[in-house]
């Protein structure tokens, strides 16, 4: 079952950067993310992740997966500007 959203616009969109199946740093155009913020990640054509910010410096914020995602998403967001965007959700 996929994690419900609450909102129909995305709270924040990121770039990921250093990404492994248990998270990943996240370049974010907003300032309003805070350690401890519980997000949902979507991105076109994947299942939507849930995880946790775990620090955030400036434009750039740490995001903990819930659980470990699979090569092909993490494939996806290595594509970066040029493949799908990252839209962040409130969990």
């Amino acid at each position: 079952m996929l994690p419900a959203v609450h909102a129909v616009t995305p709270f924040a969109t990121a770039l990921a950067r250093h990404i492994s199946p248990e998270g990943c740093q996240l370049v974010i155009e907003s300032s309003l993310l805070e350690k401890g913020l519980r997000l949902v990640m979507a991105m076109s054509g994947f299942a939507r992740v849930t995880g946790t910010v775990r620090w955030v410096v400036g434009d750039r914020v740490g995001f903990a997966f819930d659980a470990p995602i699979a090569g092909e998403f993490m494939q996806a967001m290595k594509l970066g500007p040029h493949g799908p965007g990252l839209e962040l959700y409130r969990a």
